[in-house]
């Protein structure tokens, strides 16, 4: 009898009430998970918390997804189990990036295992293939495009730490795959070269490769004319100067409605013609290079600067993004430019710029009076309406406002090669990126908005801290924590063994 009063007092009793509480609210918190986590994977909700946002699609890929008419498919060529790519210092989903394409309207994404199904990418290449491969199809033009997994991951050595330096440009690649695949044909790229002018960079190279434009070299040398199918000229930043044939067929190739992108070089000799050619365009060059405290990078560096950036549809989707530019020639509107002629500044200096002519001089503290004073232009956009028509060209009926645009000679200029170099271009972190997609379409017409998606860094970051700086939080982290815990349990401990 007494057994059963101790036990009916065990359950009555206020620890097993406590007790038998907290085991139901654990339970409960337990079956909400449960429910939740079913919720969110019917409902297949995620949050990247990735670097960069690897798993998440960016937004140009959304805008092209959103005016798509035609159909795709892209199939993900991958063995089961083998979706994740090791770099050494980093594991990538592979699969899940893909899989987020499938997610936007008239695309839709499929895996197949070659081991299961051999022969099917026979339909589409006669490459190898090897996990990772990506096949994107047009299937309403039944025209396609073969990716295959060695350009979609890129590694580069770095000399300073012994190591590779992995990138991933999965999104890139197959965003360009499919806007190549649903707009008109690709455009053409003339290089011009023979005047040692600046190589291209691979960013601005793979900029222009994504954007759905081919490239060529022209030897203005050798040649007696711009080709036919040139639709975009580029000159970066000769040191020698144009002769009188080339200056010849070029200015007249410009007046027929030309298209072109010029970069100036601080260091070039003598280019008389160049800049004659743009001095027809109302653009002015200065024969020196810009300083300027005002906007500079670093007070010790005012031949490198952030400059203003002027409103225009170039320089529109620069936002907040700082944009760069250094060693650059100063540009100015000549005054006596004919009124077809329509310049508009992309990138300003500050009012207190000048320029200097005298390489010698580096102090840069004072103002010399030999220095032409600003403020200068650092890029320009040039429209003439005064352009010759061309009779060989084909196109929209005469009068209508797609021809009238059409036949008007349009060129950007840029004050320095150093605008489209890889370190301000491989990245959004500047506006240099945007500002030359943007050039490329307003320049060129076509795409609304042209699409260079930028690879991801997958390399691993690191923090350094201060030998100083490890002794320190040692000592807080070892030993003052834990013995200030220790002080603060005893007293706590002490105070209730009193009560």
């Amino acid at each position: 009898m007494k057994s059963g009063k101790n036990i009916k007092q065990v359950f009555s009793s206020r620890s097993f009430k406590m007790g038998g509480f907290q085991t139901l609210i654990v339970i409960v918190v337990i079956a909400v998970v449960i429910v939740l986590n079913l919720i969110i994977g019917k409902l297949d909700l995620s949050v990247d918390l990735s670097k960069d946002d690897m798993y998440t699609l960016s937004e140009d890929t959304r805008k092209l997804a959103s005016g798509l008419q035609d159909e795709i498919t892209i199939y993900y060529l991958c063995q089961e189990g083998q979706e994740t790519l090791n770099t050494g210092t980093k594991t990538i989903d592979l699969e899940r990036i893909v899989d987020q394409y499938d997610k936007l309207s008239h695309i839709r994404v499929e895996k197949k295992d070659p081991v299961q199904y051999p022969a099917f990418a026979k339909e589409y290449t006669d490459e190898e293939i090897n996990n990772h491969d990506i096949i994107v199809v047009n299937k309403t033009k039944k025209t396609n495009k073969y990716l295959s997994a060695n350009s979609l991951v890129a590694s580069e050595p770095d000399y300073t730490t012994g190591s590779y330096n992995y990138s991933i440009d999965l999104e890139g690649q197959v965003t360009a795959a499919i806007q190549s695949l649903t707009s008109e044909s690709a455009k053409k790229v003339y290089l011009t070269s023979g005047h040692g002018e600046a190589e291209l960079g691979t960013a601005f190279s793979d900029m222009l490769g994504k954007s759905n434009y081919t490239t060529e070299t022209l030897e203005t040398l050798s040649a007696d004319r711009v080709p036919e199918d040139c639709d975009l000229l580029i000159v970066n930043a000769p040191r020698y100067d144009f002769n009188e044939t080339e200056y010849k067929y070029l200015h007249a190739w410009l007046q027929k409605g030309g298209r072109a992108m010029f970069f100036l070089n601080m260091q070039a000799t003598a280019t008389t013609n160049y800049y004659k050619l743009l001095g027809n365009y109302g653009v002015n060059a200065e024969k020196g290079y810009v300083v300027d405290t005002e906007l500079a990078l670093r007070a010790d560096l005012p031949l490198a600067y952030f400059p203003n950036v002027k409103s225009h549809d170039i320089t529109a989707d620069a936002g907040n993004s700082m944009v760069y530019m250094d060693y650059a020639v100063g540009l100015t509107s000549k005054a006596d430019m004919r009124s077809s002629l329509t310049l508009d500044s992309l990138l300003d200096t500050s009012d207190t710029a000048y320029s200097r002519s005298d390489n010698k001089e580096m102090d840069y503290a004072k103002k010399l009076d030999s220095d032409v004073k600003g403020p200068f232009s650092l890029a320009m956009a040039v429209r003439d309406t005064n352009a010759e028509p061309d009779d060989t060209a084909s196109g929209s009926a005469a009068g209508t406002t797609a021809d009238s645009e059409a036949s008007e000679t349009r060129l950007v200029v840029y004050a320095s090669p150093n605008f489209a170099m890889d370190a301000v271009t491989s990245t959004n972190q500047y506006g240099n990126r945007s500002v030359l997609l943007n050039s490329l379409t307003w320049l060129t017409g076509g795409q609304s908005h042209s699409l260079a998606i930028p690879s991801r860094s997958l390399s691993q970051q690191t923090v350094s801290i201060a030998s100083g700086s490890i002794v320190f939080w040692t000592a807080v982290l070892v030993i003052i924590v834990p013995l200030a815990l220790l002080v603060i349990g005893f007293v706590i401990w002490f105070r209730r063994r009193r009560r």
